[in-house]
């Protein structure tokens, strides 16, 4: 996939390593030609350096329409959501937003974009679910991806699902389809699920959830 990440700060240029360690083809653009250096260093990334604001930019230096991916990873709201109002007119079908005021969601919304991460209520909920997350699955962001929340549970002692492998106990609560485990974290090690095995009292178990099947997971957890 061909990813566009805008802004080569501290969340972009993380970004940009993953993404080109597991085969994307990343290009970032950052005005600071300091961290474009830095991260040609580091990564096998095209870095570009220019005024992503500038409207004159999309037409001499950068295509939008290559793009598979476009995602606004400056500090900046403004800025994130001008990126995204521009590939949505350019017509890039999946754009990801990074944004700190909740009040820049509908702002989103109003343009057809929903995949945003507003970060102070990712962290203050993971936050929240390492507190409150033995008790019940706690949704650490709503509609990340579609009608599905990302959500955060711990296995307890009582657990429906102590004991079992975690595809088994999805699978004998007919929740396959509307339940895909991200990582579980045995208390040592993040895990992919397959990894898993079977689940112990203290496992977080970390899932994109559909929200008719929050219910039944509070219950099985």
């Amino acid at each position: 996939m061909r990813v566009l990440i805008v802004g080569a700060g501290r969340v972009g240029s993380e970004l940009a390593k993953r993404l080109s360690e597991t085969g994307h083809s990343v290009t970032v653009v950052d005005k600071d030609g300091t961290k474009i250096d830095l991260l040609n260093e580091e990564a096998d990334v095209e870095g570009i350096v220019g005024d992503i604001t500038d409207p004159r930019f999309y037409h001499r230096e950068l295509d939008l329409g290559i793009f598979d991916a476009v995602i606004a990873a400056t500090d900046k709201d403004e800025v994130n959501i001008f990126v995204a109002a521009i590939a949505k007119i350019r017509g890039v079908r999946r754009i990801y937003v990074r944004v700190r005021a909740s009040e820049a969601l509908p702002i989103l919304n109003s343009l057809g974009i929903y995949d945003a991460v507003v970060e102070p209520q990712i962290i203050a909920n993971l936050l929240y679910s390492m507190i409150e997350g033995r008790t019940a699955p706690v949704i650490i962001t709503s509609s990340l991806s579609g009608d599905y929340h990302l959500v955060a549970t711990v296995v307890k002692r009582y657990s429906a699902v102590r004991g079992r492998r975690l595809e088994e106990a999805l699978k004998a609560y007919d929740l396959e389809d509307k339940v895909k485990v991200i990582a579980v974290y045995d208390g040592y090690r993040i895990l992919e699920p397959d990894e898993a095995g079977v689940l112990e009292d203290g496992y977080i178990v970390i899932m994109l959830v559909k929200e008719e099947a929050m219910k039944e997971l509070n219950e099985i957890f």
